[in-house]
């Protein structure tokens, strides 16, 4: 609870419970604020907010006014909501060491395993695409970066529990739509930038825009943690007044990976750290999890790991949830499960099992919903490079008709064999069934999650993981399996 008065400079000791965005959720002697969506105008909800109790309406266009109501009108709701929200939660970021990851992919990956390996020093938490997960708190995001009230509430309920350490994932349209303006950060990571997301942010420039709006964001007493590897590192380290550390594999860097030896199973390469050389080993696939591995390291040192717990962390490492996830099976196939959404993703996993395999390649590709057309093709050239079996399945078709979207995959796919089964729990089924000791299964597109997305909601889907486990057992042990609908 907090007096108007110390929200807003206002004479007026009046209390208040609660602030909202969203006026299904208003409560009595709340403030609603009247936010400009990308679909939705909250000034069309004045009413509806007052009938459920709200007592102050912050707004930017004219209304109407009504007795024992107080209207506050300003320049942008958005920022104030950002504002009060911080005042109203009693500036939750400033204490615990918060750490923000941005990038086209990795953050799910960078921002995981920091919370894993703090788990073992402190209370964590991590707020992204698989969840938010603190204490004994579990439950899915709404958002890969959620909405600003979401977020401070949460860091509220951090702080009373005794949460020290913050890694979130903040996404270009979180950062674009000022989800996170009112957060202290003490470090962000840059992972990588490709050309993503325009259909949002209509050019490459504004997508940039987006993500360096973070480093901006940072204080002189925050830290940068910068892939020295990607076009825009210097562009990133002028905008940001933060200290900066860097990390890469190609351009010499503070923090950097040499001698990469990749295996199907583990990787291992010399770490050079502030002139020190580290040989580790750790259960992580890819060189582009290498990467992630780098940038983990640099959030390490700004949180005060010396060079000998940081070696320990990495080689303790544990894969992270959906994101190139081995499957552990007797039957000698390799089964991998991996997120996978960009074209840039599905090159650089293609590549990396194309060095590993000793037998064949058999993967099952989701077709890129609407909001993606250009990737379609794009996969399917990939896939005809890469594989010797494709199977073409949903990953979240959001209305789109999967038959037509396989397709359209398919007619790049002419010199390996590629099938259409619209249905993904039987495609999986029919990868596994199709392997033999020594093939590789990649599952790529859905990672972790448990849902396909329709153009209306969701519905409940077991998971890739799950159903290869269930697929293993049927084929080899002579389990029954339920019948699929």
């Amino acid at each position: 609870m907090k007096r108007l008065n110390e929200l807003f400079d206002i004479d007026n000791d009046m209390k208040i419970y609660s602030i909202h965005s969203d006026s299904r959720y208003v409560k009595p002697y709340s403030i609603f604020f009247c936010i400009e969506g990308l679909s939705v105008d909250g000034h069309r909800y004045v009413n509806d907010a007052i009938f459920q109790g709200a007592k102050v309406i912050v707004h930017s266009k004219e209304l109407e006014h009504k007795d024992g109501i107080i209207y506050i009108q300003v320049a942008d709701p958005l920022d104030e909501l950002n504002r009060v929200s911080n005042i109203f939660y009693d500036y939750p970021s400033k204490k615990m060491h918060t750490i923000a990851v941005t990038g086209t992919s990795g953050k799910t990956v960078v921002a995981s395993m920091v919370k894993k390996i703090m788990d073992h020093y402190c209370k964590a938490a991590y707020i992204g695409t698989i969840s938010l997960e603190y204490d004994s708190v579990k439950e899915q995001c709404p958002y890969t970066t959620p909405e600003t009230i979401y977020v401070q509430s949460k860091m509220a309920d951090m702080v009373k529990r005794g949460i020290k350490v913050v890694a979130m994932e903040a996404s270009s349209h979180g950062l674009a739509l000022k989800r996170i303006d009112g957060v202290d950060f003490n470090t962000a990571v840059l992972t990588n930038v490709g050309e993503e997301h325009l259909d949002f942010h209509g050019t490459i420039e504004k997508y940039i825009e987006s993500k360096r709006k973070l480093f901006e964001m940072l204080s002189s007493h925050s830290l940068a943690v910068l892939n020295k590897d990607e076009a825009v590192y210097e562009e990133f380290k002028k905008a940001t007044k933060a200290r900066t550390i860097s990390y890469g594999i190609e351009n010499e860097s503070e923090i950097m990976a040499k001698n990469i030896k990749l295996s199907i199973d583990h990787s291992e390469f010399d770490l050079q750290l502030k002139g020190n050389v580290y040989h580790v080993d750790c259960p992580i696939i890819t060189q582009f999890n290498i990467y992630n591995v780098l940038a983990t390291v640099g959030v390490l040192i700004g949180l005060g790991f010396d060079d000998r717990m940081i070696v320990d962390a990495i080689n303790h490492l544990e894969p992270i949830s959906g994101r190139m996830e081995l499957i552990p099976n007797d039957h000698k196939i390799t089964i991998i499960v991996d997120y996978c959404q960009h074209t840039r993703d599905h090159k650089k996993v293609f590549e990396f099992v194309h060095q590993v395999a000793k037998g064949k390649i058999i993967a099952v590709l989701g077709a890129p919903c609407k909001r993606h057309i250009k990737r379609r093709r794009a996969l399917g050239k990939l896939a005809n490079q890469y594989l010797d079996h494709a199977i073409l399945t949903e990953v979240d078709n959001r209305g789109g008709n999967v038959e037509e979207i396989c397709q359209e995959i398919q007619e790049e796919i002419t010199d390996i064999p590629s099938i259409i089964i619209p249905k993904r729990e039987i495609a999986v089924e029919q990868a596994i069934e199709q392997a033999c000791p020594g093939d590789i299964v990649l599952l790529l597109g859905k990672g972790q999650e448990k849902f396909i997305s329709l153009e209306v909601g969701q519905e409940y889907y077991p998971g890739d993981k799950e159903i290869a486990i269930q697929a293993m057992k049927r084929i080899y042990e002579g389990e029954e399996e339920d019948e699929i609908s």
